[in-house]
């Protein structure tokens, strides 16, 4: 082990791949490697995990502060700016990072370096009196709490005393100085003297981070994740970024994918003028990170684009932490992002099958194979609840549903699991401290935070349901208030975390494995086209789908092939097979039968043709099942119409290109056209009809079909077949769209002439 105690970010991003999370932790290899490829990171460096060992050894020596000395007088020449100087000041931070990811566990302290004097010179460089004194006391309330161990009881009455209920927003800058120098002074009064030396200040927090891999509630989730209590963490020291700037300024988290659901859409948390800790926390009620959006595009788009490179460099999901600063942005931190089960396999499945994406299926089913030794389920049809029963709705924070009894205090929780009650934790919101109640819980409930606070991240890696964000809820220690209604501790609840409600009393519902397992389980089983060691290239199709499993094919009846047969038009036994995902043999005697009975009419080369009798059968049935199914496929109609159009430009493409100006037919000589022409079609159309499927499909589960069906004709064109783009007597990727654009208009209870008048045929 290299027996270096500090680096700089470019050191460390020259280190083996191997050997940089170990010495440098999670967080100070991530920020090294985003600096080593020109990412917009803020420059620090990062004292070591073999610093952090001989630390909780040996405690503080001069070491120490020389390493201190010498990485703080780079990063001074770095950034053209010197701790403890109101003139031109630099604040760090000191964050924890051990070698694996321990979302919340550790300490971080912001802002050190921080004195009255360099708060007005911060406000004066900025001409914004209000940030400096704001950020002096984010830096007296994080260092109390952290470094000198203050009670959290004791902090926040003292808050609340000098800053009022909204942590000093409606205090002009005068009266908010005067408050952070009163919290100061009753903080020494009460034994917790906050020291005005900088250098004092940044020696006593790093001592701090490396202390906390030896507390309480690291060593509770090291023992529950079977994590090396030897590993230690390193504590990275960088400059200061402030998203508490101005209006301009803001802070979040954002994932590459749903890490519910697994979802590719980019997903967050959001809040202007705030710092980090305000988000993760928990405390605070963030925005969608499609605000920032709204509010900073160029920002927004910037970041969209830096994902897609991490996402990529990684190989996996991506969880990053970011600060805007007066429109700039700055990333704090990169890493492999807590997902649901779910989610995990939804992202295996679609990483694997985008052929830019460096996951082959092998590395898939590799990444999952846990998981599908006890796949997750959903819930099969809806379950028994009622609008009587709902008690209050939050953020879905991670997928399942569980049945409990409330506790809203960590030992009141672990007591009831002791005696096997199922425990649902219902806290205002989690915090590292909660650690041991949430490890029991069945499900977590928070008034506060979203999708990437604490309860939301821990629950998504445990696989335990979480509903975040209930600010219907209110907390007591013996029991919550919502509304009018109050329901003590041990009081039985269902949390669902697909929907974000909670329930009275015990819904329990029939599950049934997700989709997700039966495609991957699929690929287990060794193509007949591959090759003797189960291989598969990335650029090879699969064998014909007909004879390859199926996830969720539906039963061979009269009724489901009559439905597909009036749905084509006209069919043989093969193609009605894909259809259904059924083998062909099993499709000759019922189509048999439909002709016997006058119910179809055989046709040259094995097909049928369905009769006018069975035609306006399936129409009766399309009619009552929208009565049932259209409030829930309509909403979705509007997204499919902006897929399709963009889908009916890329088969165009496909069939006729542009040489010189002149339209001409494709005869698809030009390879390098093709692939052009058949990426669109899956990263625009594919990786934007997948959703769509998935949402219907939970509405109509036998639609899910379609999704197989795509994908199986878009391998085909990948792997060479430029008939499956579009030939009608094929199950091309037009055939299949066609058919489940019809369906998606009969079960929404529209028709296609209506459909075709408006433009959308």
């Amino acid at each position: 082990m290299d027996d270096r105690i500090w680096l700089s970010f470019a050191d460390g991003g020259k280190l083996e791949e191997g050997l940089q999370a170990a010495l440098l932790g999670g967080k100070g290899a991530a920020l090294a490697r985003m600096a080593s490829m020109g990412l917009p990171v803020p420059p620090g460096f990062t004292l070591t995990t073999q610093a952090c060992r001989r630390f909780l050894t040996n405690g503080w020596n001069e070491t120490f502060d020389i390493a201190l000395s010498q990485g703080l007088g780079q990063l001074e020449c770095v950034v053209g700016r010197k701790v403890g100087d109101p003139e031109r000041p630099l604040l760090v931070s000191i964050r924890s990072g051990a070698p694996v990811s321990m979302p919340g566990m550790m300490d971080t302290v912001l802002n050190v370096g921080m004195t009255p004097a360099v708060a007005d010179g911060l406000g004066r460089a900025a001409d914004n009196q209000r940030f400096g004194w704001d950020t002096y006391r984010r830096f007296i309330q994080s260092y109390a709490s952290v470094v000198l161990e203050a009670p959290a009881a004791l902090l926040s009455e003292l808050a609340e005393r000098h800053f009022g209920q909204d942590d000093g927003v409606s205090l002009e800058p005068p009266a908010l100085f005067d408050a952070g120098r009163r919290l100061a002074t009753d903080l020494m009064t009460e034994g917790f003297t906050v020291p005005d030396d900088p250098q004092v200040q940044i020696r006593h927090a790093v001592a701090a981070v490396f202390r906390s891999w030896e507390g309480e509630r690291a060593a509770t989730y090291r023992r529950i994740e079977g994590i090396d209590a030897e590993l230690g963490t390193a504590a990275t020291v960088q400059m200061m970024t402030f998203g508490n700037l101005g209006t301009r300024s803001g802070t979040g988290v954002a994932f590459s994918r749903d890490p519910s659901t697994g979802k590719p859409a980019t997903v967050g948390d959001f809040l202007a003028e705030a710092q980090g800790e305000d988000v993760v926390a928990g405390t605070h009620r963030t925005l969608p990170i499609a605000v920032m959006g709204e509010r900073w595009p160029e920002v927004a788009a910037e970041l969209q684009r830096t994902i897609i490179v991490l996402e990529r460099d990684l190989a996996d999901l991506v969880d990053i932490e970011f600060t805007v600063e007066d429109g700039r942005l700055w990333l704090l931190q990169v890493r492999r992002g807590k997902r649901s089960p779910r989610a995990a396999l939804r992202m295996a499945i679609d990483m694997a099958d985008d052929t830019d994406f460096p996951l082959s299926r092998e590395q898939a089913l590799e990444r999952v194979a846990d998981i599908l030794e006890d796949p997750p389920t959903e819930t099969a049809g809806s379950a028994a609840t009622s609008n009587d029963s709902e008690l209050t709705c939050g953020l879905a924070a991670s997928p399942g549903r569980a049945v409990g009894r409330i506790h809203t205090v960590v030992e009141s929780a672990l007591t009831a699991e002791a005696k096997g009650e199922a425990v649902v934790l219902v806290r205002n919101e989690t915090s590292p401290a909660d650690i041991a109640g949430m490890a029991v819980a069945k499900a977590i409930v928070t008034a506060l935070g979203g999708l990437v606070s604490h309860a939301a991240v821990v629950a998504r890696g445990w696989g335990v349901p979480a509903v975040v964000g209930a600010d219907a809820i209110q907390v007591g220690a013996d029991g919550i208030q919502i509304g009018e209604r109050f329901l003590p501790t041990g009081t039985e609840v269902t949390v669902d975390g697909d929907t974000g409600q909670v329930f009275l009393g015990a819904h329990h519902a029939n599950e049934v494995e997700i989709p997700e397992v039966g495609v991957l389980k699929s690929w287990l089983v060794p193509s007949s086209t591959s090759s003797d060691s189960g291989e598969r290239d990335r650029g090879e199709s699969d064998a014909a789908p007909a004879e390859r499993p199926t996830s969720d094919g539906e039963p061979v009846t009269t009724e489901t092939v009559g439905r597909a047969l009036a749905l084509k038009g006209m069919g043989d036994a093969e193609t009605i097979a894909r259809v259904l995902g059924a083998k062909p043999s099993e499709l000759s005697p019922v189509l048999d039968a439909l002709v016997q009975a006058g119910d179809a009419q055989s046709m040259p080369n094995g097909r049928v043709l369905p009769s006018t009798a069975l035609r306006e059968r399936v129409d009766l049935a399309y009619r009552e099942a929208a009565e049932v199914l259209k409030d829930r496929i309509e909403p979705h109609m509007g997204s499919f119409h902006l897929v399709n159009d963009d889908f009916k430009a890329v088969v165009t493409s496909w069939q006729v290109r542009s040489i010189d100006g002149e339209e001409v037919s494709n005869d698809h000589s030009d390879r390098a056209y093709d692939a052009q022409v058949v990426g669109r079609l899956r990263s625009e159309i594919h990786a934007g009809i997948t959703p769509i499927i998935q949402q219907v499909a939970e509405a109509e589960p036998r639609l899910r079909r379609y999704l197989e069906r795509l994908t199986d004709a878009l391998r085909a064109v990948e792997s060479g077949d430029v008939d499956m783009m579009a030939h009608p007597l094929k199950d091309s990727y037009h055939t299949v769209w066609f058919e489940l654009h019809e369906e998606l208009i009969r079960l929404s209870g529209r028709n296609r002439a209506d459909e075709a008048a408006a433009g959308r045929g």
